[in-house]
C-alpha cells in the first residue's frame, strides 16, 4: 500500500517493500526516506533527498500493547504504539535515517494517509542542538508545504540535560485542505554516542478530522521520554 499524506508529510523514501509507497499524514506533506507520511499531508523527510538504504530495524513486542524498536545502526531504542507500521531508510540533510514508522493509515479523498511519523538515525559529528534544530525544520517544511506554500514554523523550544537535547517546533500549514490538520508539532531528541549524534524525531499532526488516528498526548510523551541509547 502507498501512503500519500500525513495531515502533514516528510520527503519520500524508497519503499521498504515493493508493494509499499509513500505515506501521507493529515497535516501537510513530510516525506521520510522510504515512506511518505502525511500529518497535514507531510512527506516524511523535508528535503527530497531520500535514497535507498539498509533495511529498517526490526520491531519486537516487549509488552501486549507497545513495540520495542532496537536500531543498532542509529544506536537508539524506543517504543511505539502497536498499530504503527515500519517505513524505510534514507537521508534527511546530514541525518542518515536508518528506521522509520508511521501511525495507522487511513483514507481521505482517495489517498492513504497517516497522522504521525517517527524517524531515527545518526549524524557522524556536529553540535547536538544544531542537528536537532535542522531535523525539525526540515521535517516541518517538507511535511507541511502544501501546493508550494511553505508552512509557518514557530521558534524552536530547546530543553537540555546531561545526556540529551530536545528541540520542538509548532507548525501551521498555510494552505487549506479537508484532509489536513490545522497544525502539527515536530520534535527531535538528540543524544551523543561517541563521536556521532543519534537522533529520534516525531512528527505529529494536531487536530483535524482524523486526529483520532494519531497518538494521544500521553502516547506522544511516552514515546519521547522512552528514547534511549543502546
Amino acid at each position: 500500500m502507498s501512503y500519500t499524506g500525513l495531515g502533514a508529510y516528510p520527503p519520500q523514501l524508497p519503499p521498504r517493500r515493493p508493494s509499499r509507497a509513500p505515506l501521507w499524514i493529515a497535516l501537510a506533506v513530510v516525506a521520510v526516506l522510504a515512506a511518505v507520511v502525511g500529518v497535514v499531508a507531510f512527506t516524511l523527510l523535508g528535503d527530497h533527498e531520500g535514497q535507498a538504504g539498509t533495511p529498517a530495524p526490526t520491531s519486537t513486542s516487549p509488552a501486549p500493547d507497545w513495540l520495542a524498536v532496537e536500531d543498532d545502526e542509529a544506536g537508539l531504542r524506543y517504543e511505539l504504539p502497536p498499530s504503527w507500521e515500519e517505513g524505510g531508510t534514507g537521508a534527511l540533510g546530514r541525518l542518515r535515517i536508518t528506521g522509520s514508522h508511521v501511525s495507522r493509515p487511513f483514507q481521505c479523498q482517495g489517498r492513504d494517509m497517516v497522522q504521525a511519523q517517527a524517524v531515527a538515525g545518526s549524524v557522524a559529528s556536529g553540535n547536538a542542538e544544531e542537528i536537532a534544530t535542522d531535523v525539525v525544520n526540515r521535517l516541518a517544511r517538507g511535511g507541511y508545504t502544501v501546493d508550494g506554500t511553505a508552512p509557518g514554523i514557530g521558534e524552536p523550544r530547546v530543553e537540555t540535560s546531561d545526556d540529551r537535547v530536545v528541540v520542538s517546533v509548532e507548525v501551521t500549514p498555510k494552505a487549506v485542505n479537508a484532509c489536513y490538520a490545522p497544525g502539527a508539532v515536530v520534535t527531535a531528541v538528540a543524544l551523543r554516542k561517541g563521536s556521532k549524534t543519534a537522533v529520534f524525531a516525531l512528527n505529529v499532526a494536531q487536530g483535524g478530522p482524523h486526529a483520532a488516528q494519531g497518538p494521544a498526548e500521553d502516547d506522544v510523551r511516552r514515546i519521547l521520554e522512552g528514547v534511549r541509547l543502546t
